[in-house]
């Protein structure tokens, strides 16, 4: 046990630096999955009032979860590569949800839920963008492995009273603006609704 608690510590920075989290990072292939992305903070004080979060290929029927005081908006888009879903040929599929028109305010957490089928053969990781929006600002939690650092224009100081760079809180976190990311494992295909 007292080995375990140091590395406890030493995963937390990544818990305390993460800002839009998908609370849920491992999904099998096949199965049905519940996304629950987490938005802890607004744009520098300013509260959240629009959620995006775009919806890779590899997950299959998005659905949104309602939230009380937000309206909906769905995109579907065109596949490149159509699948077979209870014998009909899928041609286009849901890439966008956003929740808008509510209000998230800085000091407050919530969560934006989604629902979708993991597609057999899926690629070992799906990203998950997130567009969040606020009466003022904007954050675009998009980047991947491999990605150049974004500037900090639009992130800001995150309440450090001596106005310095805070980018410690980040810890060891290469990049400032992780898009939520899920480990896809292999599975059978064999789940129901």
């Amino acid at each position: 046990m007292k080995k375990l608690i140091p590395l406890l510590f030493m995963a937390l920075p990544s818990l305390v630096s993460a800002h839009a989290v998908i609370l849920e990072t491992d999904a099998e292939s096949g199965s049905y999955y519940k996304g629950v992305i987490g938005i802890s903070h607004g744009c520098e004080g300013s509260a959240t009032t629009k959620v995006t979060i775009s919806i890779p290929y590899g997950v299959r029927g998005a659905k949104p979860m309602p939230k009380p005081g937000w309206k909906l908006d769905v995109v579907k888009s065109e596949l490149e590569k159509p699948y077979q879903s209870h014998g009909k040929t899928v041609t286009e599929d849901v890439t966008q949800i956003t929740w808008h028109g509510g209000v998230l305010e800085d000091a407050h957490y919530d969560e934006f839920a989604f629902r979708g089928q993991i597609g057999v053969g899926t690629t070992t990781r799906l990203y998950f963008p997130v567009r969040q929006e606020c009466v003022v600002g904007e954050l675009n939690w998009d980047q991947k492995p491999g990605d150049k650092p974004k500037g900090h224009e639009h992130h800001g100081n995150h309440g450090n009273q001596a106005g310095e760079d805070n980018h410690a809180a980040h810890g060891a976190a290469k990049l400032e603006y992780p898009a939520p990311v899920v480990r896809v494992v292999d599975g059978t295909g064999t789940h129901h609704h």
